[in-house]
């Protein structure tokens, strides 16, 4: 019973973790912030769409909607988590999804 109790504790955390560590409001919001600050970097002359992802006009709605696309049999928040550690593994995962390599 312990172990389901850490095993319980440990997937909370890494599901709650995206959200605390950018400020956001869900996963979703969370891995667009990520996504905005990664692909439309300010060093590399940013854009107006990275900055509305970044202030969170769409608050995760079209994460959300890459996601569901991405992968259809998870609910959009877990996939939205899944996709932010692929992007924290892969720092340029971003870049790569715009072409921008």
């Amino acid at each position: 019973m312990k172990i389901l109790i850490v095993v319980l504790l440990v997937l909370a955390g890494a599901y709650f973790y995206p959200q605390i560590n950018e400020d956001a409001g869900s996963a979703c919001a969370a891995t667009e912030k990520r996504f905005a600050r990664s692909a439309f970097d300010s060093k590399d002359g940013g854009s107006i769409l990275g900055a509305i992802l970044i202030s969170g006009i769409s608050n995760g709605a079209i994460a959300s909607e890459a996601v569901k696309a991405k992968y259809p049999d998870l609910p959009a928040p877990v996939g939205c988590a899944v996709t932010y550690y692929q992007m924290m593994a892969n720092p340029n995962m971003a870049k790569e999804a715009m072409g921008n390599r």
